[in-house]
Formats: structure tokens, sequence, C-alpha cells
């Protein structure tokens, strides 16, 4: 049963990394396999759908990794903004050291549009996972629930952006400068003012 799992496991990562780097249109099941080291055999025990299973299974595993270094980073800092600071930087150094890895999320949600409303729906519950951990700790600085939601979406929509930006520029420049302006996406709306 744990070879199996292994399987399964090493089937997941390699299809993350390779979402991650060509997108969905561009994951070749051959090229997971290779990758892997998997046999088709377990590839379609585990993935009867094929790819797109196996696509989906590779944005949730995904999507639960990010949420947790979320999580993890928002536990770490004293505020939202200092830990999204940091969480920006890491993103911006990771790139930096390989610039074709990017969002696990974001090239698969692209093409997903046209290709799967399975795979889009997929994406979209991923990103939402990520709103959350981020919502929920501006809530705990004293947000009104729906501002938090609203900042939440700018910040992650800022950082998202930032990834494709640096990532097709092949530097880590967006990212560092919106690194550099959490505190501004985040400044506390003055009395009266609201987040539209």
């Amino acid at each position: 049963m744990a070879r199996t799992d292994q399987s399964r496991d090493k089937l997941v990562a390699t299809a993350a990394a390779l979402l991650r780097r060509r997108g969905y249109a561009a994951m070749a099941t051959t090229d997971v396999l290779r990758d892997s080291g998997v046999t088709s055999g377990s590839l379609y025990h585990h993935f009867p759908g094929g790819k797109e299973d196996l696509a989906l299974a590779a944005l949730d595993a995904s999507a639960r990794r990010v949420e947790q270094q979320l999580a993890d980073v928002l536990a770490r800092h004293r505020t939202t903004a200092a830990a999204l600071k940091h969480w920006v930087n890491q993103l911006a150094t990771a790139l930096a050291a390989d610039a074709e890895d990017g969002c696990p999320v974001a090239p698969a949600a692209l093409e997903a549009v046209h290709a799967s409303a399975r795979l889009r729906s997929a994406a979209a519950a991923a990103f939402e996972r990520w709103l959350d951990p981020i919502a929920r700790s501006l809530r705990a600085e004293g947000w009104p629930a729906g501002q938090a939601r609203k900042a939440a979406l700018l910040v992650l929509a800022t950082i998202e952006g930032a990834l494709l930006l640096s990532r097709t520029a092949g530097d880590a420049e967006a990212l560092s400068a919106v690194g550099r302006q959490i505190d501004v996406l985040l400044a506390r709306p003055s009395s009266g003012t609201k987040l539209r």
C-alpha cells in the first residue's frame, strides 16, 4: 500500500512542477511518467481520467502547500504586512534562483478558462484558499470582515501579477517592488474610508 501511495505522490509532485513551469497544455503525461519514474499503469490506476485528473490532484496539492506556507508565515510574524513582506521576499528569492518557477496555480488557471471547467474551478478554489488566511489575519488585527477580504484580494492579486511580471522578465524586480509596498497596500483605511 505504501508503494502505491509513493507512486501517486511522485506523479502529483512531478505534475505540479510541470504545471508550474509549463502550464496545463504543455504538461504531457509522457513527461510526467519519465520525470517521476512511475509506470503508465500506476498513472491510470490513480488517475483514471488521465491528464485532467492528475492536474486536478496537482493543483490541490499545490494549493494546500501554499496555504500551509501562508499559515506558517502569518503565525511567525506580528502583523499581516510583516508576514506578507517576508513571504514575497521568499518568492522573489526563489524566482531569482529559478526564473522558470512561479505560481503553482496561475499557469493552469489561465489555460483552464478555455480548456476545462474542472480545472478552472480547482484554480479558483486554490486562490480562495490563499485569500482566507490573509483575510483571517487582517480580521485578527481589527479589520472589518468585508474590508479584510477586499484587502486580502488586493494583496493576492498584486502578488500574483508580480509573479507573472517577474517570471516573464526573468528577474524578481516586480516581486521585490511589491514586497516594498505591502505596507501601502495594507494601510488601515481611515475612519469612513472603505475599499470598494
